[in-house]
């Protein structure tokens, strides 16, 4: 039987807490808001073989509080102080308890949980400080640059030289799950695969990794500011690992288990992004990243946006990626596949209600900028890209026609959606149809082509309640056919509640 356990009691102290800031708030004039939505998924999917079916029935509740002017101070160039905090619960009660049994051979998933709970955000920000030069934030908060999203549990601290750049520094520790801080494992680096190993023997599983200590994170960032024409952004981030890991997946010949517990490089990456922009001729974009641990350029991309009219743009695509992996990841001992993405877009508006979007291009597989690092001509694959998304819009309701292909060595996929929305009474009733149809087909396994066609009716009620500035109940129904999988149903159930007390 599932129980509340850590979740009900997180729960039960950030709702606490959003009483306390209310109560608080409303004797220095602060501004609270408070939100908070509920999906319910309900599908089974049953593998290719027959042999398992994995049920899943899964509830995500999320609660979010802002708290605004704490300080009182209200006035145009007044420092401003402000909280902020999302708390998520992602329950499924679908398992099987085997999934979560280490005795249940083949059936046993590490790390997997009935209801993981973590704080999403959860800081306390101030700026404009020292005349508006200074603002900083405390607690758990995201990242959002040429690095990626990234999320870590510390302090940051900007400083602006107005219309010249500003300064970022941060410090703390990486947000990963199993470490008592009701934290996740989505911001980790790929290649890993880390949790408690409480339950399992030294010899069992090696490569589910031991995770109980804190990664430490620090990094920065420069941009400039004042400049409406051109923006740069320069940024750097360090992350450590520190838990003992195996050595090799196998013992050694008088039976030890060797581990390295050294502290040690997780990831570390320097990135730049540049914004060049007209506003009557078009922008040109740019942003590279460079992984200093493999010491390779893991990230490249490049775009030229033309306003060739008041209606019409036409532009240029570029993208290099290479994959890179956690220090500690095994997959740093292989050799690694760029892909480079080179494209034409065009988009226009035909009318004030129907606009078109068209892209082309080529990806190629196996070719490094470095000449030394490519696969050989043979060893190649190169796909051709294309797509098409159109719009038409007329009072209350919305037509959409979204169709992308993909073809060439790696085998093909083509297809596309047809959905279409109203909404009535100005909004207070909501419905949704999506037709869909898709052929794939894997160069690498030719028996895992199909042909996968299906349809989805949703409707919503967003009735005007009391002290409620938003809300939406919505109801979405899916029905998904294909020669390889047979037929598969979601059911998915959406509640959606903003208040402003």
């Amino acid at each position: 039987m599932w129980t509340w356990g850590r979740a009900q009691l997180a729960v039960t102290a950030a709702c606490a807490a959003s009483c306390v800031l209310g109560a608080s708030g409303s004797g220095v004039a602060a501004e609270a808001a408070v939100r908070a939505d509920l999906t319910a998924q309900y599908y089974d999917v049953l593998s290719p073989y027959g042999d398992p079916v994995m049920q899943r029935r899964r509830y995500t509740h999320t609660l979010d509080l802002d708290v605004a002017d704490i300080d009182g101070d209200t006035s145009y160039r007044a420092p401003e102080l402000a909280f902020r905090t999302r708390l998520r619960l992602d329950a499924d009660f679908g398992q099987f308890g085997y999934e979560r049994d280490p005795e249940a051979l083949g059936r046993y998933a590490p790390g997997l949980e009935q209801a993981p709970f973590d704080v999403m955000v959860a800081y306390l920000e101030g700026r404009h400080y020292l005349g508006g030069a200074v603002g900083f934030r405390v607690g758990r908060q995201y990242q959002v640059d040429s690095l990626g999203w990234w999320s870590f549990d510390g302090a940051l601290v900007r400083a602006d030289v107005p219309g010249v750049f500003g300064l970022e520094a941060y410090g703390g520790f990486e947000q990963r799950d199993t470490l008592g801080v009701l934290g996740t494992s989505r911001y980790e680096a790929d290649g890993v695969f880390r949790g408690n190993r409480d339950d399992l023997e030294q010899g069992e599983w090696p490569s589910y990794l031991e995770q109980s200590r804190l990664a430490p994170a620090y990094g920065g960032s420069v941009q400039t500011l004042g400049l409406s024409f051109f923006q740069a952004r320069a940024s750097y981030r360090k992350v450590l690992n520190r838990d003992d890991v195996l050595v090799s997946l196998f013992p050694d010949p008088d039976g030890a288990i060797r581990t390295i517990d050294d502290t040690r490089t997780s990831t570390e990456r320097a990135g730049l992004a540049l914004t060049l922009q007209h506003e009557r001729l078009g922008s040109l974009d740019g942003e590279a990243v460079y992984d200093l641990f493999s010491r390779r350029l893991s990230e490249l991309q490049a775009s030229l946006d033309w306003y060739a009219s008041d209606a019409t743009t036409l532009g240029l695509r570029y993208d290099y990626w290479l994959p890179v992996f956690d220090g500690d990841s095994i997959f740093n001992w292989f050799g690694h596949t760029p892909s480079q993405t080179g494209e034409v877009a065009a988009y226009t508006e035909i009318s004030p209600r129907a606009d078109v979007a068209l892209r082309a291009g080529v990806r190629v597989y196996g070719l490094a900028l470095d000449p030394g690092e490519s696969l050989d001509q043979d060893a190649r694959w190169v796909d051709e890209l294309a797509a098409l998304n159109a719009r038409y819009r007329w009072g209350q309701g919305e037509l959409r026609f979204d169709a992308d292909s993909q073809w060439g060595d790696t085998g093909h996929r083509v297809g596309g959606n047809l959905s279409a929305s109203r909404r009535f009474l100005e909004g207070y009733y909501d419905t949704l149809v999506v037709l869909s149809l898709y052929d794939f087909e894997d160069g690498l396994r030719e028996e895992r082509g199909t042909t996968s066609m299906g349809y989805v009716l949703g409707g919503g009620l967003s009735p005007e309640i009391e002290r409620v500035l938003r809300s939406r109940l919505g109801l979405q129904w899916e029905h998904w056919y294909s020669q390889r999988d047979a037929h598969q149903f979601r059911v998915l159930l959406t509640l959606s509640v903003t208040e402003f007390p």
